[in-house]
Protein backbone atom coordinates (compact mmCIF):
# COMPACT_ATOMS: atom_id res chain seq x y z
CA UNK A 1 0.00 0.00 0.00
CA UNK A 2 1.26 3.47 -0.59
CA UNK A 3 1.76 6.56 1.30
CA UNK A 4 -1.02 7.62 0.85
CA UNK A 5 -2.97 4.59 0.94
CA UNK A 6 -1.91 4.58 4.94
CA UNK A 7 -2.81 8.26 5.20
CA UNK A 8 -6.56 7.60 3.66
CA UNK A 9 -6.76 4.64 6.19
CA UNK A 10 -6.06 6.50 9.17
CA UNK A 11 -7.95 9.25 8.17
CA UNK A 12 -10.88 6.61 7.73
CA UNK A 13 -10.39 5.52 11.71
CA UNK A 14 -10.49 8.96 13.02
CA UNK A 15 -13.45 9.25 11.07
CA UNK A 16 -14.76 6.01 12.22
CA UNK A 17 -13.89 6.85 16.24
CA UNK A 18 -14.85 10.47 15.86
CA UNK A 19 -12.17 11.67 16.49
CA UNK A 20 -11.10 13.71 13.14
CA UNK A 21 -11.70 17.58 14.01
CA UNK A 22 -13.06 19.74 11.90
CA UNK A 23 -13.30 23.48 11.81
CA UNK A 24 -16.21 25.01 12.55
CA UNK A 25 -16.95 28.84 11.56
CA UNK A 26 -18.83 31.32 14.19
CA UNK A 27 -20.73 34.00 13.13
CA UNK A 28 -19.95 37.16 14.67
CA UNK A 29 -17.28 37.77 17.95
CA UNK A 30 -16.87 34.80 20.62
CA UNK A 31 -18.22 36.17 23.23
CA UNK A 32 -18.91 34.38 26.43
CA UNK A 33 -22.34 33.21 24.12
CA UNK A 34 -21.83 32.67 20.26
CA UNK A 35 -23.50 31.41 17.36
CA UNK A 36 -22.54 28.68 15.87
CA UNK A 37 -24.55 27.22 13.13
CA UNK A 38 -27.44 29.57 13.17
CA UNK A 39 -28.13 28.93 17.70
CA UNK A 40 -26.65 30.50 20.32
CA UNK A 41 -24.17 29.25 22.26
CA UNK A 42 -22.86 29.16 25.87
CA UNK A 43 -18.65 29.41 25.02
CA UNK A 44 -16.81 27.43 27.28
CA UNK A 45 -13.92 27.02 24.89
CA UNK A 46 -12.60 30.32 24.54
CA UNK A 47 -9.42 31.67 26.89
CA UNK A 48 -10.56 35.19 27.09
CA UNK A 49 -11.81 35.09 30.48
CA UNK A 50 -11.23 38.57 31.46
CA UNK A 51 -13.22 39.74 28.57
CA UNK A 52 -9.92 42.11 27.26
CA UNK A 53 -10.58 41.01 23.44
CA UNK A 54 -13.69 43.39 23.41
CA UNK A 55 -12.99 46.07 26.02
CA UNK A 56 -13.61 49.26 24.30
CA UNK A 57 -10.29 50.83 25.66
CA UNK A 58 -8.31 47.78 24.44
CA UNK A 59 -9.97 48.13 20.91
CA UNK A 60 -9.67 51.87 20.63
CA UNK A 61 -5.53 51.40 21.46
CA UNK A 62 -5.60 48.89 19.03
CA UNK A 63 -7.17 51.33 16.37
CA UNK A 64 -4.92 53.93 17.41
CA UNK A 65 -1.56 51.88 17.54
CA UNK A 66 -2.42 50.34 13.84
CA UNK A 67 -2.95 53.45 12.70
CA UNK A 68 0.20 55.39 13.90
CA UNK A 69 2.82 52.56 13.08
CA UNK A 70 0.70 49.70 11.29
CA UNK A 71 -0.05 46.28 10.96
CA UNK A 72 3.28 44.67 11.77
CA UNK A 73 6.88 45.62 12.86
CA UNK A 74 7.96 44.46 9.58
CA UNK A 75 11.53 42.68 11.09
CA UNK A 76 12.20 40.82 13.70
CA UNK A 77 13.14 42.12 17.10
CA UNK A 78 16.50 41.63 16.95
CA UNK A 79 17.12 43.15 13.89
CA UNK A 80 15.16 46.47 13.53
CA UNK A 81 11.67 45.44 14.83
CA UNK A 82 12.00 46.37 18.62
CA UNK A 83 9.75 48.61 18.63
CA UNK A 84 9.28 51.43 21.54
CA UNK A 85 5.35 49.74 22.39
CA UNK A 86 7.33 46.55 22.87
CA UNK A 87 8.93 47.75 25.81
CA UNK A 88 6.27 49.08 27.37
CA UNK A 89 3.99 46.54 27.34
CA UNK A 90 6.98 44.79 29.00
CA UNK A 91 7.26 46.98 31.14
CA UNK A 92 3.66 46.95 32.48
CA UNK A 93 3.88 43.14 32.48
CA UNK A 94 6.66 43.06 34.66
CA UNK A 95 4.97 45.49 37.04
CA UNK A 96 1.88 43.32 36.56
CA UNK A 97 3.55 40.41 37.85
CA UNK A 98 6.20 42.16 40.49
CA UNK A 99 9.61 41.25 38.63
CA UNK A 100 12.45 42.62 37.14
CA UNK A 101 11.69 42.14 33.98
CA UNK A 102 9.36 40.33 30.89
CA UNK A 103 9.52 39.35 27.23
CA UNK A 104 6.46 38.54 25.30
CA UNK A 105 6.29 36.25 22.53
CA UNK A 106 3.84 36.00 19.67
CA UNK A 107 1.73 33.33 21.36
CA UNK A 108 1.72 31.39 24.76
CA UNK A 109 3.10 28.27 22.88
CA UNK A 110 6.00 30.23 21.65
CA UNK A 111 7.08 31.30 24.77
CA UNK A 112 6.77 28.15 26.25
CA UNK A 113 8.64 26.61 23.30
CA UNK A 114 11.37 29.55 23.30
CA UNK A 115 11.95 29.88 27.21
CA UNK A 116 12.55 26.01 28.03
CA UNK A 117 15.04 25.53 25.15
CA UNK A 118 17.00 28.58 26.05
CA UNK A 119 17.33 27.24 29.75
CA UNK A 120 17.99 23.88 29.45
CA UNK A 121 19.44 21.07 26.99
CA UNK A 122 21.69 17.98 26.67
CA UNK A 123 22.92 17.18 30.14
CA UNK A 124 19.78 18.76 32.35
CA UNK A 125 16.82 17.11 33.04
CA UNK A 126 13.50 18.74 33.41
CA UNK A 127 9.84 17.03 35.69
CA UNK A 128 6.81 17.50 33.96
CA UNK A 129 3.50 17.34 35.82
CA UNK A 130 1.71 14.51 33.30
CA UNK A 131 -1.43 16.60 32.40
CA UNK A 132 0.63 20.03 31.36
CA UNK A 133 -0.14 21.71 28.21
CA UNK A 134 1.13 20.68 24.80
CA UNK A 135 3.23 23.42 24.54
CA UNK A 136 4.93 22.53 27.53
CA UNK A 137 5.13 19.28 26.16
CA UNK A 138 6.37 20.25 23.48
CA UNK A 139 9.63 22.12 24.34
CA UNK A 140 10.62 19.94 27.02
CA UNK A 141 11.15 17.16 24.48
CA UNK A 142 12.49 19.69 22.05
CA UNK A 143 15.19 20.79 24.44
CA UNK A 144 17.24 17.90 24.66
CA UNK A 145 16.85 17.75 28.30
CA UNK A 146 16.11 14.48 30.06
CA UNK A 147 12.17 14.36 30.49
CA UNK A 148 10.81 12.83 33.19
CA UNK A 149 6.80 12.92 33.95
CA UNK A 150 5.19 12.96 37.06
CA UNK A 151 1.80 12.03 37.90
CA UNK A 152 -0.75 15.10 38.29
CA UNK A 153 0.09 17.03 41.00
CA UNK A 154 1.51 14.46 42.81
CA UNK A 155 4.34 16.06 45.15
CA UNK A 156 5.53 12.81 46.92
CA UNK A 157 6.23 11.32 43.66
CA UNK A 158 7.95 14.11 42.54
CA UNK A 159 10.18 14.33 45.98
CA UNK A 160 10.97 10.66 45.14
CA UNK A 161 12.28 11.48 41.36
CA UNK A 162 13.99 14.83 42.52
CA UNK A 163 15.94 12.67 45.45
CA UNK A 164 16.89 10.11 42.41
CA UNK A 165 17.57 11.91 40.03
CA UNK A 166 18.83 15.84 40.47
CA UNK A 167 22.26 14.66 41.43
CA UNK A 168 22.78 13.08 37.71
CA UNK A 169 22.29 16.14 35.78
CA UNK A 170 23.70 19.33 35.66
CA UNK A 171 20.54 21.71 36.01
CA UNK A 172 16.96 20.01 36.90
CA UNK A 173 13.74 21.82 35.73
CA UNK A 174 10.49 21.75 37.31
CA UNK A 175 7.47 22.56 34.57
CA UNK A 176 4.05 22.82 35.36
CA UNK A 177 0.62 24.59 34.44
CA UNK A 178 -0.65 27.20 37.20
CA UNK A 179 -3.97 27.03 36.19
CA UNK A 180 -4.71 23.52 34.31
CA UNK A 181 -6.92 24.30 31.71
CA UNK A 182 -8.81 21.15 30.85
CA UNK A 183 -9.80 19.81 34.50
CA UNK A 184 -9.54 23.51 36.49
CA UNK A 185 -7.78 22.35 39.37
CA UNK A 186 -4.51 24.10 40.35
CA UNK A 187 -0.77 23.46 40.71
CA UNK A 188 0.37 22.70 44.46
CA UNK A 189 2.67 25.62 43.85
CA UNK A 190 4.02 25.98 47.13
CA UNK A 191 4.79 22.73 47.54
CA UNK A 192 6.48 22.78 44.17
CA UNK A 193 8.64 25.97 45.26
CA UNK A 194 9.93 24.19 47.95
CA UNK A 195 11.07 20.99 46.45
CA UNK A 196 12.81 23.28 44.04
CA UNK A 197 14.89 25.08 46.95
CA UNK A 198 15.52 22.12 48.39
CA UNK A 199 16.72 19.99 45.67
CA UNK A 200 18.85 22.87 44.04
CA UNK A 201 15.69 23.25 40.79
CA UNK A 202 13.97 25.87 38.90
CA UNK A 203 10.69 26.01 38.68
CA UNK A 204 8.74 27.28 35.50
CA UNK A 205 5.00 28.13 36.02
CA UNK A 206 2.85 28.32 32.68
CA UNK A 207 0.46 30.54 34.26
CA UNK A 208 -1.87 31.64 30.85
CA UNK A 209 -5.23 30.25 32.23
CA UNK A 210 -4.41 31.90 35.97
CA UNK A 211 -3.44 35.35 35.25
CA UNK A 212 -5.87 38.16 36.20
CA UNK A 213 -8.18 34.79 37.56
CA UNK A 214 -6.59 33.28 40.49
CA UNK A 215 -3.91 33.98 42.91
CA UNK A 216 -0.98 31.69 43.45
CA UNK A 217 -1.85 28.57 45.85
Amino acid sequence: MTGWGLLAEELAALDQGGLRRQLRNIEGPAEAELQLDGRKLVNFGSNNYLGLAFHPEVIAAAREATAQYGAGAGASRLICGNHALYQRLEQALASLKGTEYALVFSTGYMANLGTIQAIVGEGDAVASDRLNHASLIDACRLSRARLLIYPHGDTDRLADMLDKYRPKYRRMLIVTDGLFSMDGDVAPLRSLMQLAERHDAWLLVDDAHGTGVLGAE
